[in-house]
């Protein structure tokens, strides 16, 4: 917790072990369950996994671009706990990171928080994380191709970008 020198391989070792291992194990489950043959197995399990970074990075990157009242708890929450996200690691990495930096690194207060979700928000760093999740829903989408084009296969395939899809447009983030 309150690591500002927190590396984008140690977040994503976390989500992956943390909500891509959750939806990968439970597609795993529900492809066995169904008998489903090993490579179709493996297949919604690689997906699960992917869908689960998705997932994660969306649900960070909502905890800094949604109200308290579309969240239904504190906006900026990850931020008074501690725990930096990928938008935070990759605002702290640029040239203006110093500012936040000087924010993070300890317990801070609500509004001091605030301060460095405006920070995060302005400094790009959520628009290049909603490409990375969209790199991520990519992956997801091509893991299902075992599976084939049936009717599942492309609406689990385009669940990725449909979480996505939901956040604020990129050019309403700033304002």
């Amino acid at each position: 917790m309150f690591q500002t020198t927190r590396s984008e391989d140690a977040y994503f070792a976390s989500i992956a072990g943390k909500t891509g291992s959750l939806i990968a194990s439970s597609c795993r489950i529900g492809a066995l369950v169904a008998g489903l043959e090993r490579p179709l197995v493996e297949a919604l399990t690689r997906f699960g996994e992917h869908f689960g970074v998705v997932f994660q990075i969306v649900d960070d990157i909502k905890d800094l671009v949604l109200t308290e009242a579309e969240l239904g708890k504190p906006a900026g929450h990850d931020l008074v706990e501690g725990v930096y996200t990928l938008p935070v690691i990759r605002a702290l990495a640029l040239a203006d990171g110093d500012e936040l930096r000087a924010l993070l690194g300890r317990p801070v207060e609500p509004p001091e928080a605030e301060k460095a979700r405006l920070i995060v928000v302005a400094s790009g760093a959520v628009e290049a994380s909603m490409q990375t999740a969209r790199d991520w829903a990519d992956r997801a989408a091509d893991a299902l191709a075992p599976l084939g084009s049936n009717e599942a296969a492309v609406a689990l395939g385009r669940l990725g970008h449909g979480l996505l899809d939901q956040l604020p447009a990129p050019s309403v983030l700033g304002e």
